[in-house]
């Protein structure tokens, strides 16, 4: 009984250090991950929180045991939508709501390259991430025309939100993240991840209320609004 005891209490030393021995000689790491996308900014906002769905690819290369060098590509398959009914909501009980035309443009594909850490356990894995993120422009619009009931008077009303760059185009921005990884067999983990996103630019948000029968504009403002992003994400990594 005491030599079994022994050989399977060495057999259980072996493995650990086995796996520590594994997940230190790993050079590089495969992640693919699916989660939510969530959108967040400063002051009021039309543009919907509904978090949208996101696909996510990395790679990362360790040049030291614990520091390496990583690049990824995300993709939002669905378009993050305004929310042109908040808009509107105020007008429909004095007056008549017509042509509207709500616009958006989605966040879509997005690439980042930057440096990683990580830390090992025989079974756990944590790595940080920190790297710099060029994600497409987003764009929302909406505009309607709104006629008060009992009166001819229409009003044109128009809201924007953009950024500097042209929708489609790729701007800058800066990533961090936390992965934790669990051992499920071999050199298969499975993965959760929390990334954050910070764009350095503010959009600019712009509102017009203007007078069609006068063409006097009876109200606007302008002003600026920085944006976040937040993305949750589980899936599965290889270390090899």
């Amino acid at each position: 009984m005491r030599k079994l005891f022994i050989t399977l209490l060495a057999v259980g030393l072996l493995s650990i250090m086995g796996g520590q021995a594994q997940n230190r000689n790993s050079r590089h790491q495969l992640d693919l991950t699916t989660g939510v996308s969530c959108h967040f900014q400063s002051g009021e906002s039309w543009i919907s929180s509904s978090p949208v769905p996101v696909m996510s690819f990395a790679y990362t290369f360790y040049v030291f045991p614990h520091w390496g060098i990583f690049s990824s590509m995300s993709v939002a398959p669905l378009i993050r939508e305004g929310n042109g009914d908040k808009l509107r909501r105020p007008y429909k009980n004095d007056h008549f709501v017509k042509d509207a035309y709500d616009f958006d443009d989605e966040m879509g594909l997005s690439m980042a390259f930057g440096i990683a850490y990580r830390l090992n356990k025989p079974v756990w894995d944590v790595q940080l991430r920190l790297g710099y993120y060029l994600v497409d422009a987003e764009e929302h619009s909406s505009h309607f025309y709104v006629k008060e009931k009992n009166s001819n008077v229409v009003r044109w009303i128009n809201y924007d939100q953009s950024f500097s760059i042209e929708p489609g185009g790729l701007m800058s921005a800066i990533q961090t993240s936390a992965m934790l990884s669990r051992r499920i067999w071999r050199k298969l983990h499975f993965s959760v991840e929390a990334k954050y996103l910070f764009l350095p630019e503010r959009a600019t948000q712009t509102f017009e209320k203007r007078n069609l029968l006068t063409g006097e504009i009876e109200d606007s403002y302008s002003k600026r609004v920085r944006v976040h992003y937040l993305e949750m994400a589980c899936g599965i990594s290889w270390h090899l």
